[in-house]
């Protein structure tokens, strides 16, 4: 097997596209690594991980070149966490070696976000998402409010005849730090909300020439194909208009760009200027990310599935500085991030890790590439050189 060829299976692995007997494969070259590890003498600790670890990069052609710093992963099958082969050889060893100057500084852990919102309806009532049972929530205009077992909000109609009054009433629903939900509106669209994210939208889209949706934080959709009406996403800074597609909107506050990632079918994404009044436009194919810089608009090739992974419960850096890592950390995992020092912000990063795991196994990954350490204090996290 070719290098090409090895990073092609590793990454249909890492997609979970791979057969029963590509899955062997490359679990096989794991247990052989891992049994060499397991047979190396205790004193040469140092030396066998280097040994291992440069075999593994041999298999990937990968260089590291000045503070980029590559972290492959491999699945657990039965714990379910994402881990590079070197960096699951290296959570072994940190365990077994008894050196205290590798043990990271973890006075309690964190564990990880989950399904968390608040939802509040157009008479102002607040209902916590978390806390409801499953079923029907609601009844608004002729629609039925309800949450799934799978924890789902969903908007159905329950009369064509008379669906809504022909006024607009509006929900929203609002994820805290650390909480994430899924939300299927009236019209079948579907919304996966990040954390630290709200929505709000029409309970009914029957009596609007347009259906427009108001976000700010991150999201998801799938948009449901309407032809004759377009489908909006407007954010403080950004108007996004399709008919029908798949695409990804982050447009937090703390962050200095509002970005906008098309999976599939076509979106205009159109700046908005302090008057209000529509400045840049561009439209979007596949694979293609806008960015929005103060009022200017730019259009960037993309690696999609790094952009929407978690939405399938995945962190994936793809040489991404440690700043933009660490706050998708805060968000998720609802802390406070601190630097010691300055320089270590820029510091990039490759790899992927579950959004399962707790805090400490996420900071261990990127502690393996040695030019980062972290210390945990209750809901604090401190990054050091």
């Amino acid at each position: 097997m070719n290098n090409q060829q090895a990073r092609d299976l590793w990454n249909k692995y890492l997609a979970g596209d791979c057969t029963t007997e590509e899955i062997a494969q490359v679990e096989s070259w794991y247990n052989q690594e891992f049994k060499d590890l397991e047979e190396a003498p205790m004193p040469d600790y140092t030396q066998t991980r280097n040994e291992i670890l440069a075999k593994i990069r041999k298999k990937q052609s990968i260089l590291i070149k000045n503070k980029q710093r590559i972290l492959w992963q491999r699945i657990a099958v039965v714990a379910s966490v994402l881990f590079v082969f070197s960096a699951g050889l290296f959570y072994y060893l940190e365990h077994k070696d008894p050196l205290k100057n590798e043990t990271i500084a973890y006075a309690q852990d964190v564990l990880p976000g989950s399904n968390k919102a608040v939802l509040t309806l157009a008479n102002g009532k607040r209902i916590s998402l978390t806390d409801v049972s499953d079923g029907e929530l609601a009844k608004q205009t002729g629609i039925s409010i309800a949450k799934t077992a799978d924890g789902q909000l969903v908007y159905k109609v329950l009369d064509q005849g008379h669906s809504t009054t022909g006024i607009s009433t509006y929900n929203t629903v609002e994820t805290p730090r650390g909480g994430q939900h899924q939300i299927i509106l009236q019209d079948g669209s579907k919304v996966w909300l990040n954390a630290s994210s709200s929505i709000k939208f029409p309970v009914s889209f029957d009596h609007t020439d347009k259906r427009v949706v108001v976000l700010s934080g991150q999201a998801y959709f799938e948009v449901a194909r309407n032809k004759a009406k377009a489908f909006i996403v407007k954010t403080n800074r950004q108007s996004v208009e399709v008919l029908g597609t798949h695409f990804d909107v982050n447009a937090y506050a703390d962050e200095p760009t509002v970005k906008t990632t098309l999976l599939e079918g076509a979106v205009s994404v159109s700046a908005i200027t302090r008057n209000q009044k529509n400045a840049s436009r561009r439209i979007l194919k596949p694979n293609q990310q806008s960015v929005l810089s103060g009022e200017e608009l730019s259009v960037v090739p993309v690696e999609t599935s790094d952009v929407v992974a978690w939405k399938d419960g995945t962190f994936m850096f793809n040489n991404e500085e440690l700043e933009s890592i660490m706050k998708k950390v805060s968000r998720w995992y609802n802390v406070e991030i601190k630097y010691s020092t300055e320089g270590i912000r820029k510091n990039t990063y490759w790899g992927t890790i579950s959004r399962s795991v707790k805090v400490s196994e996420l900071l261990r990954m990127l502690e393996m590439t040695g030019d980062v350490h972290f210390r945990i204090e209750g809901k604090q996290i401190t990054a050091m050189p």
